[in-house]
């Protein structure tokens, strides 16, 4: 989606119109470098721009809240929505890099063929596209069920190498660098995975900040090993953002189900 159509997107749902598409859901920390022993507060943010969403999510919507660590686990506290975002604080244990995740519970949504077609090409869901047209449904209204993953990554002290490591989740995006390493004109390459394996044929968008306004791209498309090479274009922080859709298990329920993935981090400068 670029980033004149989630801006025009997002100031339809501020105006009260009914959700068209689905909104990507990410973590923004407070401080994306701290020490340990500190109390971190978090924002979790919900839209389609960056690095501020236009919507929050409720608390009982939310689970796997937590970061984790080689030096300890801590559960998220104090989780309110607010009017446009929703807040949280997390204890941060000992030194090294430290996860901090969230998922939501799997929410229903219906749209009509021509909106459910534009948010399909928006988010390149090509595979989703390809199906509808070959078995005749591109007319037919898209009846989703969809749920959100979200990844952070914190430095905090000194690195030990922990932001390889898997959480679980049923998708996500596994940084395969340190980005607490990378200067601007680097790559950052990860691997997203699906339900634990590679996740092959899936686009994977980066947002950054240029010159304090937010820039978007597609970068590639994910390789037969769930691969793909992303470039670090600024200092600041960062945003990669990536959803697989497929039939619905339960047809009853919904026709197709995505699972969006959003992994948050830092460029940081100075070191």
């Amino acid at each position: 989606m670029t980033f004149q159509a989630k801006g025009i997107l997002s100031l339809l749902l501020m105006a009260g119109a009914s959700p068209l598409f689905s909104h990507d859901l990410y973590l923004m920390p407070e401080k994306f470098v701290t020490q340990p022993g500190k109390r971190l507060r978090l924002v979790f943010q919900n839209g389609d721009e960056f690095p501020v969403g236009v919507s929050s999510v409720k608390a009982d919507k939310l689970r796997n809240t937590k970061l984790v660590s080689r030096a300890d686990t801590a559960s998220f506290e104090d989780i309110v929505a607010e009017a446009k975002r929703t807040v949280a604080t997390v204890n941060v244990p000992g030194e090294g890099l430290a996860i901090l995740t969230a998922q939501t519970i799997p929410t229903f949504i219906e749209l009509e063929p021509k909106k459910f077609q534009s948010y399909l090409t928006h988010e390149n869901l090509t595979n989703a596209i390809k199906w509808r047209e070959e078995h005749g449904d591109a007319a037919k209204p898209g009846r989703e069920r969809y749920s959100k993953y979200v990844k952070s990554l914190i430095q905090v002290g000194k690195p030990d190498g922990y932001y390889r490591e898997r959480t679980g989740l049923t998708i996500e995006i596994v940084p395969e660098a340190d980005p607490y390493s990378l200067k601007p004109g680097a790559t950052l390459p990860v691997q997203v995975l699906f339900r634990g394996k590679p996740a092959v044929d899936v686009a994977v968008e980066s947002a950054w900040l240029e010159g304090g306004k937010a820039k978007m791209e597609v970068f590639g498309r994910t390789d037969r090993e769930g691969r793909v090479r992303i470039p670090v274009k600024a200092f600041g922080p960062h945003r990669l953002h990536a959803i697989v859709m497929e039939r619905c298990d339960e047809p009853q329920v919904a026709d197709w189900e995505s699972f969006w993935a959003s992994l948050t981090f830092e460029i940081p400068k100075g070191r």
